[in-house]
């Protein structure tokens, strides 16, 4: 698909959102001084002067992300042609039951927690979510019949912003500080086909606070409900080291904590989980596992079910994958 293709898709997509929900949409007028933009009916011009121009809603132009795909797989990361690699496989036993569950939910799904919302996040600093954010979404955007949006949800840090070399975008601070964007059009497309991104946008001193508000349940549900078929990938911050990341997984159909392995302390990992005990769908990732040292490694976690006894693959063994990454 081209990028003016991917365009004209993502701008139907964005006008189907707003037919579908237009309670939730602003009483908007065109304005033709104003061009493309557009302002909430009743204001006149004498009120126009006292609004900054950012807080005007617009359709703006569809905003293009250009990843670099080499820079990208020079840091470790995968790309479109990754193929049969190691790091591809490992993503896609990682993504199954995520998919699995999102299907499952498409019958008996909570309405407020969508399961196509993922959170990924750790307890501590450096264990490898955001890797694990990058790859899990590159690699359910190789799925055919779904698209992904990445999220940088860790404010602060900026890290998936920074992986991808995204600099000075509105994001997801942005709309949930203004009422009047659109989160589309926050939005970037990128070339990596059925990929988009939302950055994580200016940071607030209060986003604990912010994430809890109602407008960013409003965020989520809007984005949840934009497509059908689009998987949204949170990357949140550390448990343990930031309140936001417990504020945000309330807003989430599925949490995956990633542990590194032989080193976070399993102190730490229960920490971390007893911030979760509200959420239905919270799963296990060992990171930086080897096959030798999984099967001596102290509390076990792989891949499945915190507190059940079904794994992720429905066998009753909890599953490990030997994923190596540090961001």
């Amino acid at each position: 698909m081209s990028t003016i293709e991917k365009a004209a898709a993502k701008l139907a997509a964005r006008k189907a959102a707003m037919a579908r929900n237009p309670e939730q949409q602003p009483a908007l007028v065109e304005r033709e001084s104003l061009g493309t933009e557009r302002i909430p009916a009743g204001i006149n011009e004498r009120d126009l002067s006292t609004i900054k121009p950012t807080l005007i809603p617009a359709l703006a132009p569809l905003q293009l992300c250009d990843i670099n795909l080499e820079h990208l797989a020079d840091k470790g990361f995968l790309s479109p042609s990754s193929g049969r690699s190691q790091l591809a496989q490992e993503m896609r036993r990682i993504k199954r039951p995520l998919l699995l569950n999102i299907q499952k939910a498409a019958v008996s799904g909570d309405a407020d927690r969508p399961a196509n919302l993922i959170m990924i996040t750790s307890a501590l600093p450096g264990e490898g979510k955001t890797f694990i954010a990058i790859n899990l979404a590159i690699s359910l955007a190789a799925e055919l019949d779904r698209k992904v949006l990445l999220v940088d949800g860790d404010i602060a840090k900026g890290d998936v912003s920074r992986q991808l070399e995204i600099q000075n975008e509105r994001g997801l601070a942005d709309l949930v500080q203004e009422t009047n964007y659109l989160a589309e059009d926050c939005v970037l497309t990128s070339n990596i086909e059925r990929l988009s991104v939302l950055p994580a946008g200016q940071n607030n001193d209060h986003m604990d606070e912010l994430f809890a508000s109602e407008m960013m349940s409003q965020v989520t549900r809007e984005i949840a409900k934009a497509d059908a078929e689009r998987i949204i990938i949170f990357d949140a911050p550390p448990l343990i080291s930031a309140t936001e990341a417990a504020v945000l997984a309330q807003h989430m159909g599925q949490v995956v904590v990633v542990v590194e392995a032989n080193k976070t302390p399993q102190e730490a990992v229960a920490r971390a989980v007893a911030q979760l005990e509200t959420c239905a769908n919270v799963s296990m990732l060992l990171n930086k596992t080897d096959t030798q040292g999984f099967g001596g490694y102290g509390y076990g976690y792989g891949y499945g079910s915190y507190g059940s006894n079904d794994s992720a693959d429905g066998s009753g063994r909890s599953q490990s994958t030997q994923v190596n990454g540090n961001m």
